[in-house]
């Protein structure tokens, strides 16, 4: 089944409860689950007696070392055992009542292991017995690990033979190869560790861990003798006899072949212990397993898929047990439910299970006995190749030819012994290799037919064939190059039509799906030839031949495959089949390399392989198709005649257009390429000519069938076969492919190479033309008007520029090894240039567009050094670097480089001419051609092309073409064409002395040629003038005898046609000049007179104008505004103060417009305007908290009065800052929300918003948003002036007190048997009376506002919005259902305004940025917005609760004389105390009769100033007094602090050393015996610790109150903002109160408060960072693989670890498609605390520890999983996207999933990017964006599963 769909059954989700949960046992539940949390082990099965059968009296008093001693003594060991098991195996292994949960083992290690450990050591001691014989052993130099799924791999591009060779982390981490360009990947299971092979590395074998010892090279006879002789006897028996039985037990297909000794009373009869056994197979889908079982055995839907999931781990599972009836029954659904093609389902009886349950546990049992000793596995190994006396056949071939009958993990397992048996020594693995040559044709036939296809003994092939020395031996010995070929063609025989492979689209799945399996064999064959032999010897020889003979066979039936013929009247049907045909020759390429590799290095095989491809090709000539133009098609003969210009030419008789045609021609290809190699050797025209003759070759066809492939794509690309539709298309797209081209259209150019060096140049020339039908160009070059239709023309003009094309490309691709006197490395470096002249480059993006790219990234082509020779590396800190060409290389260019495509083409010469011109180097724009290398002396012949006449007659078509007005037939594509083949010849007249090109151009009369095109340059061609110019410069080089006389009249018609040509284009261009000068004189003036007759209306549009772009500027969340600090000295003004102060001037110059993103109306921001909206996105956070572990259970009753320092809840607001009206975003979201619910009728995957929760995306820049918040104007503008209050700090706190005590009540409530404190306010006049006269008029002068009928209210619309806001905030706040007239709902709107302000603070801190920097405008516009609404939302609810909750608020600030317990200071956050009351404190002495009204607002005066003043204190002593502050093992030491602050005076450093000096009267004992910090340092640390609620402070009162920053000066931030919040910079002004009884009572209360209730927080508070990650991904890799649990065997489920940034823990997550099984411990315990557990891992750990939004780190896919959940994870509310990990190669490139494996680094400034979008609350934001483009699919991912 598609393993995408299984499901995570590991072994800790095995504990199951099936008691019943009650209230009684609840806690017991509880516990249990606690205590398996807190093991963080395996447990064993917990079952009852109700699910089980209860044990018989003979199992539970079995006494397993009694049966074992008894072993020793008995004779027919066999016989006993088989008798013990039939007994006690059905009982020690039975099936639980509850299928899902399989077998259950009872007593099994006693019963049945433990007697076979005392009887092979001979004692019931085995532990020391074991610890004896391993000291036998010598310290091993192989490791042999055998690698689980998921497991890290690497291996070393620098030191591997191939790149199967790879090391186990503890081999690779101890090695020298960690230190070499190692790559590292993810095993899929079933290989193992290659560290100590000497055939798998060049150097640097063996790690440190199996270094050699000098008595390493023992015999094998030496290993055994370490052992004694009765222990090597019974071990050789046990293991006999256990072999025998297991092989008996698994390889059987009928239960009543097993022997009668096994067989017990319930084999056979009427009992009730009978399985239905479902198998699994690779072609029904899950949907389709759980729906037959519903109907077969009645499960649900979950049970069904916990079923399929477990029939496709295991390979089958147990469905039904019961009566043989009740097994049918089930077995006959099954059947009639899958006809079309049945699902396998058996009847078994339970004993028959239970014993191959038990053989299966025998294999594992072996493999640990076998580890203990080499001597064990050696025995072992002999007992393997034991014959079966029955079958006279050996064991191990058993189990080889018998895979069929075995299920998935038995296969497994099976596997696994065979590699920790057989292939951990030479000789044995050499022994099985044989063996498994011999039964190779059956094993991959039983691959082939097997419909469970993941598990197959054909997995031990690379373990075999990549060995180059057991390769070797099993070719020259047991021809096994031939045998798997043969193995392969018997796949293909039903494939044949006409000895040719045909495919098609109609034929039956499986029978496609075997083909695919059947491919597998030719991997087999490149691990067979991947290394090239030493030495040949005779044998290694004749078998290679033998098997080439086979192989080619296998190109002959592809020769000739998907042969396609030109459709002319009606456009295809359907489009055929050609994909088989294309993955065919992607597998045969690297086979076909290695093939010529080895013929190349050995003179002898290459002259036998060249004869045998000479025999075949001639079969293939014979056996082509005749054309249509031959009509007697009884003669084989299809060579006509060809005329031209008196010379008869041979040519094949074949018309691309009208005759089938295909673009396999493997044969052909790989001829051509054994003909490229004869040249080191032998004379290879001689041996041609020889072998033409003797197989009666026509010499043309060696490129006769390439040659019609290009005239098929040049007709192509002139749109001749647009009616075969795009299969041709996509053929011929991949044909020059860099996935095919190496072996498709490579190879057709070396073969038309190697025609045009062994065929006279003008005959070859006419062969092409022929082709091409294009011989009028040659026959009549000078009449370019025949009367053909306009279209004809077109098609005829773009075949010949392909004919040029394909001309330049033979005469110029010369760097080909072989082909041109050039290396490896410097084709290498041809490609790379020609790769980075389409643009820079990625190093990825480089490597795939390479041809080798598969050996570069292996170290096999030293591409490392051609980078740093030709390009320079330019890369960012964060982004991926590119490769770009060095300007020294430009030169090198070529456009037409043959594996250009035509994009590519027009690509890189726009970015050569760019490149050339911003130079400005003085090297020419023009693109020409480089000059080529010289071809080798074989292929040297080629230039006479360039000196043929036929050449010389085509070029003089055309150049003389364009001059003639009336010629149709040519382009200005082939004019430039025409002149680089000339510049090609000039090239090699250059080179060549005696090259005859120059002298028959002059019998062509070039000369007169070129002055034509001078003079008569058409328009079209003009872009071909200045190649023109060079290449006639160019070949005037060669004019020696007439230069004098030519040059001056040919200067002469140049400077006269140049006079010309200027004069006119300098009138043009003065033409020009005068008319624009005229048009802009005749603007200006009208400009001038409309601006003196309406001066007033342009000044007030300019105002407007100005304003409006200042506004659009200022609410543009990309626009970005550079704060620039102004330096001022001592001597600047006096920073103005926020607070305090009334200065602020309310005039017309304050009133803010907007420009609504929607109807782009500009609106005035009024209170009774319509309301202006801001998108925003609320949410619950727990970013800021410092204690992950403290979790709000009830949010229904939970009290958000206070927060707590540890900030473990909050609720965050964002914004991206555009203003919408109101009414224009409800158009806008009833809009989209019926656009979401038709969406939802179409598409079933998740979107990114959801309209059921209010989501929706801003409209301009698509922002994340769930809720508006309304826009406000300046909160002074709704206070009218007063006169300001005077009075004293300590009379304000006077009068609060005086205003607290007078308000508290205390009441005895009945059901808590407590006290409790209550609030009745009181009046203003009651606190007055108490008060002095002058304190008590400012008092009143302070509080007592007085209705103002002149104050505007809100308009409907703006309170609507308020209110919804509100409402909105709570909802998402809290996650709880709306609720208008809920008492919390101003409290929750206050937290966010702290909690966001709070959020802000330290993403600026994190960015190093002041306080006074300019925010962004989404930041700004957000705190602008929310201060306001927060500020006037008290308004709108009762009155009476607000100034109670304002004096409950003051209740744990100011001293009161109440012995009730209040909330502890030491944990409340003071700056959300600080909102609070900021907000409460106007509403506090406001009038019952008559509502608050928005006089009851802040704005800043003397309210505020003091009420900072006095958070400022507490938080002061807050900290003074929290746990650790003042001592050296606080986090921060002496050497650690960082400040800013000037040196401390004496005065301020007295008034700290008073407050300690109380403070530490009061602490305990604890404290006082650690080392005091000295005062300079805790008053430094202090100001450093009181800093954060500084910065929010004024973050908040700036944009509360409207005044402007101040300017910057010298002062340091902590001065500055105290300056600005009008507070005192010196601390002892503030905490010296030894004058002030008030105060002074106040501290000391606080100190004694805070005495007995200590903050577990630490100041200074550090800002929460996410989790540490290793600098190497090796090392994160490492660290979760030994963290996480091993996995069972080779496909067991993919359990991919995902590290949580927040915390640093690992969680491992389930599949995408798993749930937990409701029958687990925690979904039981879940129920009754309401937690959804239904989510993966990853959503669960969420929501226990980051809130609503996680970050992981997926570590096997090297990726980030962003989450974000909704509703506490309710069903389908939970988001997620997929990100690159912050981890980067040394290429700047992420490396997701590790495809390319490269090692991989942190990249610090991605990581802090990431950290700042997590501080700053942008996860959803992110997670939308991202979802929005990358969802393309139609189903997406189950988030909630992860």
């Amino acid at each position: 089944m598609d393993d995408a769909d299984s499901i995570d059954l590991s072994d800790t989700d095995e504990f199951m409860l099936d008691i019943e949960i009650n209230p009684a046992n609840i806690q017991d539940a509880i516990n249990m689950v606690l205590a398996e949390d807190d093991s963080n082990s395996n447990l064993p099965t917990i079952t009852t007696n109700i699910d089980l059968p209860p044990l018989s009296d003979e199992l539970i008093n079995f006494d397993g070392n009694k049966f074992g001693e008894e072993l020793l003594q008995k004779t027919d060991l066999e016989k006993i055992l088989f008798e013990h098991w039939k007994t006690f195996v059905p009982q020690c292994y039975v099936y639980h009542t509850q299928l899902i949960k399989g077998i259950i083992e009872q007593r099994t290690q006693e019963i049945l292991f433990r007697p076979l450990d005392i009887y092979l050591y001979g004692t019931l001691n085995t532990d020391e017995a074991i610890e004896k014989i391993r000291s036998f052993n010598k310290q091993s130099t192989v490791c042999g690990h055998l690698f689980k799924a998921e497991e890290p791999t690497y291996f070393c591009r620098d030191c591997c033979i191939d790149p199967t060779c790879v090391l186990c982390t503890d081999c690779f981490l101890q090695s020298e190869h960690r230190n070499h360009r190692y790559k590292m990947n993810v095993s899929a299971g079933g290989g193992y560790c290659d560290c100590g092979d000497s055939e798998a590395w060049k150097q640097h074998v063996h790690c440190s861990l199996h270094l050699p010892r000098d008595d390493s090279n023992e015999s094998s006879e030496e290993i055994l003798n370490r052992l004694p002789v009765d222990l090597r006897q019974r071990a050789k028996q046990l293991f006999h006899i256990l072999l025998c039985f297991i092989i008996k037990l698994l390889f059987t297909e009928k239960y009543q072949e097993i022997p009668n000794e096994l067989k017990n009373e319930f084999w056979d009869g009427d009992h009730k212990r009978y399985v239905t056994m479902l198998f699994n197979d690779e072609v029904h889908t899950y949907d389709q397993v759980i729906n037959v079982l519903s109907r077969a055995i009645q499960c649900t839907k979950q049970e069904g898929h916990e079923f399929a999931s477990l029939v496709d781990r295991e390979g089958r599972t147990v469905i039904r047990i019961g009566t043989v009836e009740q097994c049918r029954e089930a077995q006959q659904t099954i059947r009639i439910r899958t006809a079309d093609n049945p699902l396998k389902c058996e009847i078994y009886p339970s004993s028959f299970i239970s014993l191959q349950y038990f053989a299966q546990k025998l294999l594992s049992y072996l493999q640990d006995i076998i580890s203990i000793s080499d001597g064990f596995r050696r025995l072992f190994c002999e007992c393997e190749m034991e014959r079966d006396d029955q079958q006279n056949i050996v064991l191990t071939e058993k189990v080889l030819l018998g895979e069929k009958m075995v299920w998935k993990s038995a296969r497994s397992a099976l596997h696994q012994i065979f590699i920790n048996s057989f292939f951990m020594d030479a000789e044995w693995k050499k022994t099985f290799a044989i063996l498994y040559m011999k039964n190779y044709s059956t094993v991959w036939l039983n691959f082939v037919k097997d419909p469970d296809e993941y598990v197959s003994f054909t997995d031990l092939s690379v373990q075999i064939y990549t060995v180059p020395t057991l390769a070797r031996y099993l070719i020259s010995s047991h021809n096994a190059f031939q045998i798997i070929i043969d193995s392969f063609l018997k796949y293909c025989q039903s494939k044949l039509d006409h000895d040719r492979l045909v495919f098609s689209r109609t034929t039956n799945t499986a029978v496609q799906h075997e083909f695919r399996r059947a491919q597998s064999i030719l991997y087999d064959l490149r691990y067979l030839l991947g290394v090239v032999p030493d030495q040949y010897t005779p044998e290694l020889r004749e078998n290679f031949i033998n098997g080439l003979q086979s192989f080619l066979q296998l190109l002959k039936y592809m020769h000739g495959m998907d042969k396609v013929t030109r459709q002319v009247g009606q456009h295809i049907e359907f489009d055929p089949e050609w994909e088989t045909a294309f993955n065919l020759v992607i597998k045969i390429q690297a086979i076909i390399a290695s093939i010529l590799d080895w013929c190349s290095h050995d003179a002898e095989l290459l002259n036998r392989a060249y004869e045998v491809t000479g025999s075949v090709l001639a079969e293939v000539e014979k056996t082509s198709d005749v054309s249509h133009l031959i009509k007697d098609k009884t003669i084989n003969a299809s060579i006509v005649k060809t005329t031209v210009r008196n010379l008869k030419v041979d040519c094949f008789a074949y018309d691309v257009a009208k005759d089938p045609i295909t673009v396999h021609i493997p044969v052909v290809r790989l001829f051509a390429a054994l003909h490229v190699h004869l040249q080191k050797y032998t004379d290879t025209v001689t041996k041609f000519n020889n072998l033409c003759e003797k197989y009666q070759i026509h010499p043309c066809f060696v490129y006769e069938e390439s040659l019609r492939i290009q005239v098929l794509t040049a007709q192509h690309e002139a749109g001749l076969w647009k009616r075969n539709g795009h299969s041709l298309s996509n053929q011929i797209h991949y044909y020059s492919n860099v996935k095919c081209r190496k072996e498709m259209y490579d190879r057709d150019i070396l073969a038309l190479q190697v025609g045009a060096s062994f065929t006279p140049a003008d005959t070859f020339l006419i062969q092409l033309l022929h082709k091409f039908s294009l011989l009028d160009w040659v026959r009549t070059p000078e009449n370019g008007h025949l009367p053909d239709a306009e279209s004809r023309v077109k098609e005829k003009v773009r075949v010949m520029e392909e004919f040029l094309h394909l001309l330049i490309i033979i005469i110029n691709e010369r760097y080909e090894p072989s082909v041109g006197r050039v290396t490896n490395e410097q084709k290498l470096t041809r490609e790379v240039i020609h790769q980075l002249c389409i643009s820079p480059m990625a190093h990825s993006e480089l490597i795939r567009g390479l041809q080798d790219c598969g050996q570069l990234e292996t170290g096999l082509g030293d591409l490392e050094s051609v980078l740093k020779e030709v390009a320079d590396f330019k890369r960012g800190t964060a982004t991926k670097g590119n490769y770009e060409l060095k300007t020294d290389r430009l030169m090198e260019y070529n456009q037409f480089y043959y594996h250009y495509t035509k994009a590519e083409q027009c690509k890189s010469e726009e970015y050569i001419i760019k490149r050339r011109k911003l130079n400005n180097d003085g090297s020419p724009v023009t693109l020409l051609i480089p000059c080529p290398p010289l071809f080798t002396d074989a292929f040297h012949p080629i230039i006479h092309l360039l000196d043929s006449d036929i050449f010389l007659t085509l070029l003089k078509g055309c150049l003389y073409r364009p001059t003639d007005p009336k010629a149709l037939f040519w382009s200005e594509t082939i004019l430039n064409r025409a002149l680089h083949l000339l510049t090609l010849a000039l090239y090699e007249q250059e080179r060549e002395p005696n090259f005859e090109f120059y002298s028959k151009c002059q019998k062509f009369e070039f000369d007169n040629l070129f002055t034509q095109l001078h003079l008569k340059l058409p328009s079209k061609a003009e872009i071909c003038r200045e190649l023109l110019n060079h290449t006639n410069k160019h070949y005037k080089k060669f004019d020696q005898s007439n230069e004098q006389m030519n040059s001056s009249s040919m200067i002469t018609t140049h400077q006269e046609a140049d006079d010309v040509n200027k004069r006119a284009h300098r009138k043009r261009k003065d033409l020009a000049v005068q008319k624009r000068a005229k048009m802009i004189a005749q603007m200006t003036e009208l400009q001038k007179n409309f601006i003196e007759k309406n001066i007033h209306l342009c000044s007030e549009s300019m105002d407007e104008q100005s304003s409006s772009d200042l506004q659009i500027l200022s609410t543009s969340p990309n626009t970005t505004s550079k704060f620039e600090p102004m330096i001022i000295d001592e001597t600047s003004p006096v920073i103005q103060s926020c607070l305090g102060t009334y200065d602020t001037d309310v005039s017309q110059s304050s009133k803010q417009s907007l420009i609504c993103i929607f109807c782009q109306e500009n609106s005035e921001v009024k209170l009774n305007a319509d309301a202006i909206v801001l998108p925003a996105y609320v949410q619950n956070s727990r970013v800021l908290s410092k204690n992950r572990s403290r979790r709000i259970e009830n949010w229904d009753a939970f009290d958000p009065t206070f927060m707590s320092t540890d900030l473990h809840w909050g609720v965050h607001v964002s914004s991206c800052g555009h203003a919408i009206h109101a009414s224009c975003w409800t158009k806008y979201h009833n809009s989209i929300t019926s656009q979401d619910h038709r969406r939802t009728l179409r598409i079933r995957g998740s979107a990114n918003y959801d309209t059921d929760r209010n989501e929706f995306l801003c409209p301009l820049c698509q922002t994340l948003s769930n809720t508006t918040i309304p826009v406000l104007p300046s909160l002074r503008t709704f206070a009218p002036e007063r006169k300001l209050a005077q009075m004293t700090f300590s009379e304000w706190l006077d009068g609060l007190e005086k205003a607290l005590n007078g308000s508290i009540e205390s009441r005895y409530e009945i059901e808590t048997h407590e006290e409790q404190l209550f609030f009745n306010p009181c009046p203003l006049t009651s606190i007055t009376k108490m008060m002095a006269e002058r304190a008590a008029q400012n008092f009143q002068l302070l509080f007592g506002f007085a209705g103002d009928s002149r104050v505007q209210d809100f308009s409907d619309g703006i309170r609507e919005r308020l209110l919804n806001f509100g409402k909105n905030v709570y909802a998402y706040g809290l996650n709880v259902d709306p609720d208008d007239d809920n008492d919390r709902v101003p409290l929750i709107i206050w937290t966010a305004c702290a909690y966001t302000i709070q959020s802000i603070e330290q993403v600026l801190r994190i960015d190093s940025k002041s306080i006074f920097s300019q925010l962004s405008i989404r930041q700004s516009e957000l705190i602008n917005c929310l201060t306001k609404v927060a500020a006037v939302y008290g308004l709108l609810n009762d009155s009476e609760k607000i100034r109670k909750h304002c004096l409950k608020l003051l209740s744990v600030l100011l001293f009161s004389r109440t012995n009730i317990q209040i909330p502890s200071l030491a944990d409340i956050d003071l700056f959300h105390l600080l909102i609070s009351i900021c907000f409460t404190l106007p509403i506090l002495f406001a009038s019952k009769e008559i509502s608050p009204s928005l006089t009851h607002v802040p704005t800043g005066n003397l309210n505020d100033l003091y009420l900072m003043r006095l958070i400022f204190m507490a938080h002061c002593i807050q900290i003074l007094s929290s746990e650790g502050f003042l001592f050296e093992n606080n986090d921060v030491s002496q050497q650690q602090m960082k400040t800013d602050t000037k040196t401390n005076d004496n005065v301020e450093i007295k008034a700290i050393q008073k407050l300690i000096e109380k403070i530490t009267k009061n602490q305990t004992s604890a404290s006082s015996s650690n080392q005091m910090l000295s005062l300079e340092i805790i008053c430094d640390k202090l100001k450093q610790s009181v800093l954060p609620l500084l910065r929010c402070s004024a973050l908040f009162y700036h944009h509360l109150t409207g005044t402007s920053w101040p300017i910057e000066t010298d002062l340091d931030e902590y001065s500055a903002i105290c300056r600005y919040l009008g507070l005192p910079t010196c601390l002892s002004e503030l905490l010296d109160t030894d004058n002030e009884r008030c105060l002074n009572d106040l501290i000391n209360n606080w100190i004694s408060n805070l005495s007995t209730n200590k903050s577990l927080v630490k100041y200074p508070i550090a800002i929460n960072e996410l989790y540490s990650l290793p600098k190497e991904y090796i090392d994160l890799m490492n660290q979760v693989s030994q963290g996480v649990a091993p996995y069972k065997y080779a496909r067991d489920e993919i359990r991919s670890p995902c590290i949580c940034l927040v915390c640093g823990e690992v969680v491992v997550r389930s599949s995408s498609t798993s749930t937990p099984s409701p029958l687990s411990t925690n979904g039981i315990i879940s129920s009754f605390f309401n937690i959804d557990h239904t989510g993966g891992p990853c959503n669960l750990h969420t929501q226990q520890c980051c809130g609503t939004n996680g970050l992981y780190l997926r570590v096997k896919e090297c990726s980030l999983l962003l989450l974000n959940i909704n509703n506490y994870g309710r069903s389908n509310k939970t988001r997620g996207t997929l990100l690159a990990a912050p981890y980067l190669d040394d290429y700047g490139e992420t490396d997701q999933n590790l495809r390319r494996g490269n090692p991989l680094h942190l990249c610090e400034e991605r990581y802090r990017t990431l950290h700042r979008r997590w501080l700053g609350h942008s996860i959803p934001e992110d997670i939308s964006r991202n979802m929005e483009v990358s969802n393309t699919l139609i189903y997406g991912h189950n988030w909630s599963q992860f």
